[in-house]
């Protein structure tokens, strides 16, 4: 599932808005351990270009 996601998420990232949807679609299947893991490879990955959506789909708490 986390390598299917990585895919996804690589072929949505042209576009903000299904990038977020997709990004937040798959924080919920993820168990926490795939969830670190998406998490590290995003940053590592689209920090620069999504950082705001980044921030706020792993760390929901901190955008209330």
């Amino acid at each position: 599932m986390l390598e299917q996601t990585k895919i996804v998420l690589a072929n949505v990232s042209f576009d903000f808005a299904l990038f977020r949807k997709e990004l937040t679609k798959a924080f919920q299947w993820l168990t926490p351990t795939d969830f670190e893991k998406l998490k590290n490879w995003c940053l590592e990955n689209y920090s620069g270009r999504y950082h705001e959506i980044l921030s706020d789909v792993t760390n929901p708490q901190l955008s209330l």
